[in-house]
């Protein structure tokens, strides 16, 4: 859903949520019906042969049930057509239900969609908790503190998720000193790491499956293509190329390349090394976005990807879906991770003093042309 609110506020902020679409020929549950009650929690529980207690599980924290017990009880909820008053909740707790989210500036020359998919299932897993996401733009890290501080401040939110984290990120600095509810979707680089809430995909552990994966192609000389300067999360990606590498008896020297992360850039550093007198014949990139330059410059020379070179990214974008060939990538589990970030900052809210609770899922290696022809 979206809500409108007055112009000064409209300009720069705004929900977003789940929409309610109930199925065809069946009216919503809040409209009702003549002589129909309103769904109840009781009336979901008594159709699936559950507890209340179950149910309020089900919708705000479902990693504590069984899938099967999941699945009958949310499809006991679709069909009844119950959905929690969240206007009286709110108006009971004095609480905005509110989840802040900061979006990021769409860049050039990057593949995309990673964001735009994670919003998506953020959404619907703060639809299912009773919560909305308040959606809010800021172009630099230090506007963001600034946009978290009015909105924290005015009661619009009560809770935060903090993404695309740095090393010594100023924003979590500024959010665990004034106590302020959050969870990072990344790992909180240059702070100490049981002391924050966040959830987190293994980078290093997906590049030891890419490299794997090369290995069994029949490569030897797998080349990592990096993003330059500080990164958490390069480093960790790096650092499980050189793990799987050295597990493999393989050499690094000379075979890691960094800049930007643009599609120009990886066709840069590919080039670079393929025209090398003993060039990689493999790579493992940071990004889609690299990955779907270094196919261009494969291109450019006339090597085939998935026969004469083996490419492989990290995202599983849109660009690795369209690209031509398809390219090999590792796919962050987005839905999980936004689960897993909505149930850690339900806990978070009820118990302020609790200790915190950190999640770190794995990647999935997604087999395409650019390694293997199909």
């Amino acid at each position: 859903m979206t809500v409108a609110f007055p112009a000064h506020q409209n300009e720069r902020m705004g929900f977003t949520d789940q929409p309610s679409v109930p199925p065809r020929g069946r009216r919503p549950a809040a409209e009702g019906t003549s002589g129909s009650p309103r769904p109840t929690m009781a009336m979901v529980a008594a159709r699936v042969g559950v507890s209340k207690q179950t149910v309020h599980y089900a919708l705000n924290s479902p990693d504590r049930l069984s899938p099967t017990t999941l699945r009958r009880v949310l499809k006991a909820v679709d069909e009844l057509g119950y959905r929690p008053n969240q206007a009286a909740r709110s108006l009971r707790t004095q609480s905005p239900r509110a989840v802040g989210f900061r979006l990021l500036p769409t860049t050039e020359g990057q593949s995309g969609g990673v964001w735009a998919s994670y919003l998506y299932e953020l959404s619907v897993a703060a639809h299912r908790a009773d919560h909305a996401v308040y959606c809010h733009p800021a172009a630099t890290d230090e506007e963001e503190i600034q946009v978290i501080q009015e909105i924290f401040s005015t009661n619009t939110v009560d809770c935060f998720v903090i993404t695309s984290t740095q090393d010594h990120d100023p924003r979590i600095t500024f959010l665990r000193e004034r106590g302020i509810p959050f969870v990072s979707f990344g790992r909180p680089w240059g702070h100490p790491m049981s002391d924050t809430w966040w959830v987190d995909v293994d980078g290093a552990a997906g590049m030891e499956q890419a490299v794997d994966h090369l290995a069994e192609c029949g490569h030897r000389r797998i080349a990592y293509l990096g993003w330059d300067g500080p990164s958490g999360f390069g480093d960790d990606r790096e650092s499980g190329w050189r793990r799987a590498m050295r597990s493999h008896g393989f050499s690094t020297r000379d075979l890691a390349a960094r800049g930007p992360d643009e599609i120009s850039t990886g066709r840069e550093l590919a080039g670079r090394l393929l025209d090398r007198k003993t060039p990689p014949t493999g790579f493992v990139c940071v990004s889609d976005t690299i990955a779907i330059g270094a196919l261009r410059a494969c291109r450019e020379r006339g090597l085939a990807a998935g026969r004469d070179v083996g490419v492989v990214g990290f995202d599983d974008s849109v660009g690795a879906h369209f690209v031509d060939p398809g390219l090999t990538s590792l796919a962050q589990p987005l839905e999980l991770v936004a689960r897993h970030t909505m149930r850690l900052l339900l806990d978070r809210l009820k118990d302020p003093n609790a200790k915190a609770e950190q999640v770190l899922l794995r990647p999935t290696l997604v087999v395409r042309e650019s390694t293997v022809p199909l």
